[in-house]
């Protein structure tokens, strides 16, 4: 195993390599300059070990809007290693620590470009031959609490890198790609996206609580039906508004009640528990729509998708993210919002709001690391 050239590697959508060097940046300083080619699906940052440990330690759960996956590298080879080869690397790095491998959790992955995806089969060979070797030896289980969660990703520039995340802040999943199930009935493809963005942007215990049946939801711009119907199948009593037509299969749940108005004027009798949006619709407008909501006390819960802008998509973010935080300060209103890129979203990315002291994943956003 060698010394690496990056510090600190994110994977993220090809194609939006600029806007997660951009966001990146903005993040750990102007210094910054991180290693970012269109199409790779990965951003790398060089830096000092001293400096990387410092980085790797300031992340916070949705601290990064465009990246799925995170970890601080610590070593590098070439081509694809074998279990023995991954093995030699930990225990080499856990003893230049003073201490012995010790992992809470292995992600083996591999970016998702075309060639990256080539890799996947071999990830998951690697990970189960290296898994194996690792649990045998005692060196992963996930009693161990206060270990890290262990990264070897596969890039097809032809090295490998191992590194290390706190498993509250990266994600299980290889690459950062759910792998969730969604019913072959599902209305439309949006349906995918909010399965997506419940298992993300919520934890275990606020799925529990905020998707309980009999719960009410407002669905703005609802038509097809895709996120009307992926709450009614839980139970929950949805009003679709939307002066296009719903999928029959929506309606067919008997837990959706179709009302034909504008999503951007239609206000709810009374006080609701959900307000869900997917309106193909300027980002800024109905980042307002989702502050005066939120602000106004109509829903407790939010959930909705930002269409960005082709070029500059993490300034586009940005503002909307203003947008939100001067509605609820003027309304007054405690709050946290979460914002990911999702596997799912294309040129968007999706949100969650919860008005209300919280004690949650995330504080009210993201803060940019001390300088």
């Amino acid at each position: 195993m060698r010394t690496p050239k990056e510090a600190i590697l994110w994977f993220c959508r090809p194609g939006f390599e600029a806007d997660l060097a951009a966001e990146v940046t903005a993040w750990a300083g102007v210094s910054a300059r991180p290693a970012a080619r269109d199409g790779a699906g990965w951003v790398g940052l060089e830096a000092p070990d001293a400096v990387a440990a410092e980085l790797a330690a300031a992340v916070r759960p949705f601290t990064f809007v465009f990246a799925r996956q995170w970890f601080r590298v610590l070593g590098a080879g070439d081509g694809v290693p074998a279990a023995e080869e991954v093995l030699g690397a930990l225990e080499g790095t856990a003893r230049r620590a003073g201490g012995r491998p010790r992992a809470r959790d292995l992600v083996v992955e591999a970016p998702d470009s075309e060639a990256g995806r080539r890799l996947w089969p071999r990830c998951e060979a690697l990970d189960a031959a290296v898994r194996a070797e690792l649990e045998a030896r005692g060196w992963l289980s996930p009693r161990l609490r206060q270990a890290p969660r262990v990264h070897l990703a596969l890039l097809p520039e032809g090295r490998w890198l191992l590194g290390v995340s706190d498993p509250r802040n990266s994600s299980s999943w290889p690459g950062g790609i759910p792998r969730l199930h969604v019913p072959a009935e599902a209305p439309s493809r949006s349906a995918r996206k909010v399965e997506e963005a419940l298992h993300v942007l919520l934890t275990p215990h606020e799925r529990e609580k905020a998707l309980k049946p009999g719960r009410r939801v407002v669905d703005l711009g609802a038509a097809p039906g895709g996120w009307s119907w992926q709450f009614a199948r839980r139970g929950l009593l949805v009003t679709a508004v939307d002066n296009a037509r719903l999928r029959p299969e929506v309606l067919e749940t008997g837990l959706v009640d179709h009302v034909r108005a504008d999503g951007f004027r239609y206000r709810p009798e009374r006080v609701v528990d959900w307000m869900v949006c997917d309106m193909v619709k300027p980002a800024e407008r109905v980042a307002r729509l989702v502050g005066l909501w939120a602000s106004r006390g109509r829903a407790r819960w939010l959930l909705f998708n930002w269409k960005l802008p082709g070029g500059r998509r993490f300034e586009a973010v940005e503002r909307c993210r203003a947008i939100v935080d001067r509605e609820m300060t003027e309304g007054k209103k405690p709050y946290t919002l979460r914002l990911r890129h999702l596997y799912h979203d294309r040129d968007e990315v999706t949100g969650f709001l919860e008005v209300g002291e919280t004690r949650g994943r995330a504080a009210k956003r993201p803060r940019r690391r001390r300088r």
